[in-house]
């Protein structure tokens, strides 16, 4: 069934009225008398009772009107969903990205992008930078914020927006490391606390360490980088951890960084997407607003 008739029969609904209604779909009256005799042909019932106060409808004409009203303003309501998304008036944008990085650098740029777009609503996911791929591929998320892991692959894009230092962390009670000039295999006999796999960290720092062929002999492993922070505050052992997430305790004194050779070598994070993926207007405002942001930050 042609939809254009059935927008016909509401019009005339509406109106009450064939001339009204002509003039409304610049159809002539004797071509929307037709399409009416041919409507109620097809559905062998009587729409309208004509008399010479108008177009009147039969209770089959209500019950039809009612289920094509309902219709029509799921088809308005549909219309100004996607208008109001695309204008950035609604929508939302899902991100994969750690919490250690959504608090140390996200947060930031969530924050401004709200104040213009208050009604763009963020759904964030905080697994694995691993588990967090397998979600983009599903099409779960729209893009992932995260350090970049070893090996790129092919099937996923890679805009780098900032750098972060992977560094070598103490309590007070390895006062005979602090402030020394120490070689990084000298410690590798102390109990090194590293994130559980998976983590791009925990990958970056063994293919660090490979590539070197040093060997850690007393690895503990902790679930994330926070609690692995704790555990390095009580003493646990020397915590491997990006520097940007502890700022505030090196400041206090709480912890202290080795300086330790050779470096581990700063690693970029930023933007992980699939090839040719189709993001939303707000999800591809957001990434270009991140993007922005960096290369404005950097002089470019």
């Amino acid at each position: 069934m042609n939809l254009d008739l059935w927008n016909l029969f509401y019009e005339v609904a509406i109106a009450k009225n064939i001339s009204k209604a002509s003039e409304k779909l610049h159809i002539s009256q004797p071509a929307i008398t037709k399409q009416i005799k041919n409507l109620e042909t097809y559905l062998n019932c009587k729409l309208f009772i004509r008399s010479q106060k108008g177009m009147f409808l039969t209770s089959d004409g209500k019950m039809i009107f009612q289920d094509i009203e309902a219709g029509l303003n799921a088809f308005i309501l549909a219309e100004k969903k996607i208008r109001d998304i695309n204008s950035l008036i609604s929508g939302t944008i899902r991100l994969g990205v750690s919490t250690t990085l959504t608090k140390t650098y996200l947060m930031p740029f969530i924050r401004d992008f709200h104040k213009k777009h208050p009604k763009i609503i963020f759904e964030i996911s905080t697994d694995p930078t691993s588990i967090l791929k397998k979600e983009l591929k599903q099409g779960k998320l729209d893009f992932i914020v995260a350090k970049f892991p070893p090996v790129m692959k092919d099937d996923f894009e890679y805009i780098a927006i900032g750098n972060m230092q992977d560094i070598l962390i103490v309590n007070k009670d390895y006062k005979n490391l602090i402030g020394e000039e120490l070689k990084l295999e000298e410690l590798l006999n102390y109990p090194i606390l590293l994130q559980k796999m998976p983590s791009s960290s925990r990958e970056y720092i063994e293919s660090f360490c490979k590539k070197h062929h040093f060997k850690m002999n007393q690895i503990m492993e902790i679930a994330s980088s926070n609690l692995l922070i704790e555990f390095t505050k009580i003493g646990y052992g020397i915590g491997v951890v990006t520097k940007q997430y502890v700022e505030k305790e090196l400041r206090k004194k709480e912890l202290f960084e080795l300086n330790v050779t050779p470096n581990i070598p700063k690693r970029q994070f930023g933007i992980i997407s699939l090839k040719n993926n189709y993001l939303s207007k707000g999800a591809m405002e957001f990434f270009k607003f991140l993007i922005k942001e960096e290369q404005e930050k950097l002089g470019k």
